[in-house]
């Protein structure tokens, strides 16, 4: 892209995602709610974050937390009402704050009227889930008609006695899916859409995309992935050749982007919509040409401990080389689903995993909490509320258990970390909220992980971060560097240099594409920043301890 290229609001922001049950909760039920979120509003402005992604806060039965919708066009009332969301989209509009919402088209709650009304064999419900007879055994009970897995474990199908059939679920048992080769059902969903923007909504994040087809002959087994140590009820175990990534969701996603550049020709004001993927880049960008911009989850996925400058620059070159020509990157370290960067890599790893994600070239969508550095939660087996870890009991559950990192933000010092007046919030408050918390950090006179985020977040404004070129520099099993410039540019030309590995180096970054003696520390993680702010520093012999991370103007 060119340096002189107009961008659209999405690629010139960071997007931050809010766990709303966990976020600020201001009835005083120990959940999180949407007035808790409008509450928190200058939060933002003062990060600098222009965009908002809410988690699911629509009427639920709540079996996982919101993805399992009992009714696309209504609130929880755990999260308040629908004039709560318009005047929490009315104020964030005020502070020129986007919001983005969760959209789960795959599947609904069991008990959605439209799934009580197939499960009667009502007219026209009765075609909008997947139903099969199944199969026979030689005393004649009925059995999955095959080997379908669901993500939580276990098989896909269940039986309904009601219907006497079976039903499809690619998740939960209460978590029917939808039949999108029923006509009416894509109407119903594209409904939807239009209700939410309706409520002026500036995008959608799509929840769970690539399983929202599956081949229509359903009495075909999927063959084993021979995955190491999976074992046979657990997802992994197959090779989901009939339930994932099919070329028929590629229209239903135009027809959304139909439906989104419908609202965008009335006020000119672009929406975006975001996919949920785990694909890799052959299918992924698949949907660039549908109209929408999958997240690049590649670094929640792929990366694991130890961290290496060689690893992470294998990842984002993965997605640069990869990227279709009109193909945007949306990065992602972490979300609801993935374990925070603290404890997966490592406390002293946080600030500078921050600074990579907010210097690439690329949307930034950062998790609720990775900007004071947050640590998870222990939950027992008692305490544990998350269906995955449920599912496989006490022995199993802190394998799946997606609780620890769902835990309460930490705003202050105060009873709960400010979150809750309520004694027992749904989950517990790490106990480290005394120290790490919003208001510590803002206030204290040393640099701290909120301080750094907010300062990259306010560099990120200038043009050769949103627009500029990424030129891979220095890197090596430790370090990882690379420029950002704006070829035949006036602007100023910058060095990220990252220490992701476990060693302290002392490299030579002054050779191409630097091609630079010297430079100005312009931001540094915590661990550096007091010593080298503002300053001048050789780049033939630099030296970075592990964890630490520079953003350096070059001269």
């Amino acid at each position: 892209m060119s340096g002189d290229a107009a961008l659209e609001w999405w690629q010139t922001t960071i997007i931050y995602q809010i766990y709303p049950r966990s976020f600020s909760d201001s009835n005083g039920d120990g959940i999180g709610d949407l007035k808790g979120v409008t509450s928190k509003l200058d939060y933002f402005t003062y990060l600098n974050i222009g965009a908002i992604w809410l988690s699911p806060f629509f009427k639920s039965p709540m079996k996982d937390f919101g993805y399992d919708v009992s009714d696309f066009k209504d609130v929880d009332p755990i999260f308040g009402t629908l004039k709560d969301f318009e005047q929490l989209v009315q104020e964030a509009h005020k502070r020129g704050i986007k919001v983005i919402v969760d959209f789960v088209p795959n599947h609904t709650s069991n008990q959605h009227d439209w799934f009580q009304r197939s499960c009667r064999r009502e007219k026209p419900y009765d075609d909008y889930y997947i139903w099969c007879d199944g199969k026979r055994d030689k005393d004649g009970k009925p059995q999955p008609p095959n080997n379908w897995l669901s993500q939580f474990g276990r098989t896909a199908w269940r039986w309904h006695e009601g219907r006497q059939q079976f039903y499809y679920t690619a998740f939960l048992a209460e978590q029917p899916d939808l039949n999108y080769r029923n006509p009416l059902v894509v109407k119903e969903m594209n409904d939807v859409v239009r209700f939410w923007m309706e409520r002026g909504v500036d995008g959608m994040r799509v929840d769970a995309l690539d399983y929202l087809f599956e081949d229509p002959d359903v009495f075909q087994d999927e063959p084993r992935s021979n995955l190491p140590g999976v074992e046979s009820f657990e997802f992994e175990y197959n090779d989901h050749i009939h339930t994932m990534e099919k070329p028929e969701i590629l229209d239903i996603v135009r027809g959304w982007r139909q439906i989104f550049d419908e609202f965008q020709k009335k006020d000119r004001e672009p929406r975006f919509m975001v996919i949920e993927t785990y694909a890799k880049p052959k299918w992924r960008n698949q949907y660039y040409k549908a109209g929408a911009n999958p997240f690049n989850l590649d670094m929640c996925l792929t990366l694991q401990p130890p961290l290496s400058g060689t690893k992470v620059r294998d990842s984002v070159d993965q997605e640069y080389t990869n990227l279709p020509d009109n193909g945007w990157p949306t990065f992602v370290l972490g979300n609801h689903d993935r374990k925070r960067l603290s404890s997966k890599f490592g406390a002293e790893y946080v600030d500078a995993l921050n600074v990579l994600l907010l210097t690439l070239r690329g949307t930034p969508c950062t998790y609720y909490g990775e900007e004071l550095g947050m640590q998870e939660i222990e939950v027992t087996f008692e305490q544990t509320k998350d269906p995955w870890g449920k599912n496989y009991g006490p022995k199993r559950f802190k394998e799946f258990s997606r609780d620890p990192w769902r835990a309460p933000m930490q705003w202050d010092d105060t009873k709960n970390a400010g979150f809750s007046s309520n004694p027992l919030p749904w989950l517990p408050v790490h106990p480290d909220y005394v120290t790490r918390n919003v208001k510590v950090q803002q206030k204290s006179p040393k640099q701290t992980s909120l301080q750094l985020y907010a300062a990259l977040a306010k560099l990120r404004q200038e043009p050769v971060f949103q627009k500029g070129e990424v030129l891979f520099s220095v890197t090596n099993d430790n370090v990882f560097s690379y420029v950002r410039q704006i070829p035949g540019s006036d602007a100023s030309r910058y060095l990220i240099v990252l220490n992701l590995g476990q060693m302290s180096t002392k490299e030579d970054y002054s050779g191409s594409p630097v091609n630079s003696a010297r430079g100005v520390v312009v931001q540094a993680t915590c661990s550096v920043i007091d010593r080298i702010r503002n300053k001048e520093v050789g780049l033939k012999d630099l030296e970075l301890a592990p964890g630490d991370g520079m953003v350096i103007r070059l001269m």
